[in-house]
């Protein structure tokens, strides 16, 4: 390790661990009631490189969930934000206490191999997030990784107690945060046991109430103590260092929606450069927003905490944002080529002519040469052509199969795009289907308007 330290102190000098109240070096057998009161911290006046590097595993954790959790439905959308939270708040707890007692020592690096341990676990419990109803066991494991994240913190906070013992100040602090983590462990190892023996699927709830309490009480010590204070820290350049990555990976996700609408529709109309230079300017108009109202120097103890928790709504804003701009670009290639549909959808109600069959032929090919599906699902289409196209079916199981044909021709479309089309079984009706469809793009739409409050909060930043 080339002389680095099992275990360091995150107090500064030793000649200034007595305290600012404290003139010169003090006699250990002073009486003296002002002695080891204010301890000084040394803290960082930049993010480390290891820090930075957990910011990172933040933002691929949240971009794999994304693509693998359309947001298509409205439970999507809930289970998206509910990942987001545990998220969040993980994050926000290491980086609470990384920004105030962080030493690089051996056990320091340790603690954060287990953190970068969790936000992998939390990347493997992604796609099996809320997925009822085999969904048991990846919330158990859940509620173990977030009881493990805790209880490493727990031991990080009972070092930083450790070698500050003596000064009076930060015991209540101290031990306050870590009775919190201690709980909050305890917690998450009950609700695993839920999920465990199959009780009670919604004890998921409990781990968003504990994550709000726990980071709440940790913001609420420290605005009273000053020991436990966000001064002289860099707090301000972790969120912003955050939000520029969140950025940034709404910039990813729009580059990669550019390559996708390339390799389906071959050129750009433009409608189509039109859109991508006003997704571009919506992401630059928020970086110009948010960082020209940000300050990086100290401000009240009260606003800074304020201004931290505030983050948590802001930067969900912000993802939801950035997913709601892409689905919209992709949004309007989806409903050119289905609005292609709609006159042999219309065409099909006029009975089987020969015609009609020439159009749908022509039409499947198209389709399923410019879109990758499967080969049973090629086979089923081309059954339901033949079938079509002997002419010996009743009129019923005709407009089964003409409706079958329309609807793989769609799933194919929309799949293609990358979008999670809506489920459908045998018997369901074609027209609740497409409004199934319908319902999916005014989810779209609803989510891109939550940019206007982002652009408003960050207004007030």
């Amino acid at each position: 390790m080339g002389g680095l330290p099992l275990l360091r102190s995150p107090l500064s000098k030793p000649s200034e661990r007595l305290g600012e109240t404290v003139e010169g070096v003090a006699d250990v057998t002073t009486q003296d009631e002002t002695l080891f009161e204010n301890p000084q911290f040394e803290h960082y006046e930049a993010t480390s490189n290891i820090q930075l590097f957990f910011d990172l595993f933040f933002v691929a954790n949240l971009t794999s969930f994304t693509n693998v959790h359309e947001i298509n439905s409205s439970e999507k959308l809930a289970s998206y934000v509910g990942f987001f939270c545990i998220l969040w708040f993980t994050w926000a707890q290491v980086t609470l206490y990384d920004v105030r007692f962080a030493t690089d020592s051996v056990l320091e690096r340790v603690a954060h191999a287990c953190h970068f341990g969790v936000m992998v676990g939390l990347a493997i419990i992604g796609p099996e997030f809320l997925t009822e109803p085999d969904g048991w066991g990846p919330l158990q494991q859940l509620s173990l990784i977030l009881m493990g994240n805790r209880v490493v913190l727990f031991c990080q906070y009972g070092s930083t107690l450790f070698f500050t013992w003596r000064y009076r100040a930060t015991r209540v602090p101290l031990i306050a945060v870590m009775v919190s983590l201690f709980i909050a462990a305890i917690v998450y190892l009950g609700v695993s046991f839920a999920f465990y023996q199959r009780t009670a699927y919604n004890a998921y709830i409990a781990w968003y109430v504990v994550a709000v309490i726990e980071v709440g009480v940790n913001l609420a010590l420290a605005a009273n103590w000053k020991a436990m204070s966000f001064e002289r820290t860099h707090l301000v350049e972790r969120l912003t260092c955050l939000t520029l990555i969140i950025l940034g990976e709404g910039i990813i996700g729009l580059t990669k929606t550019i390559l996708k609408i390339e390799t389906f529709d071959l050129k750009f109309t433009s409608a189509d450069i039109g859109c991508i230079i006003s997704a571009v300017l919506v992401i630059y108009i928020m970086y110009q927003l948010y960082f020209d109202n940000v300050r990086m120097e100290p401000f009240g103890s009260v606003r800074q905490q304020l201004w931290s928790i505030l983050h948590f709504p802001f930067h969900l804003a912000l993802a939801l944002m950035m997913e709601g701009t892409n689905q919209i670009l992709l949004c309007t290639h989806v409903v050119k080529d289905l609005y292609k549909l709609v006159p042999l959808i219309t065409a099909s109600q006029g009975g089987l002519t020969p015609e009609f069959l020439t159009a749908l032929s022509g039409t499947v090919h198209t389709v399923y040469e410019r879109f990758p599906s499967t080969q049973d699902v090629v086979d089923k289409v081309e059954e339901s052509l033949h079938t079509l196209s002997n002419g010996d079916a009743s009129a019923e199981e005709t407009t089964t199969e003409v409706h079958l044909v329309f609807q793989e021709i769609i799933k194919t479309m929309i799949s293609g795009f990358g979008w999670e089309p809506p489920k459908e079984g045998p018997e369901e009706d074609f027209n609740e289907y497409i409004d199934g469809i319908v319902k999916i793009f005014n989810l779209t739409f609803g989510i891109s308007f939550i940019r206007s409050s982002v652009l408003y909060q960050s207004r007030q930043y």
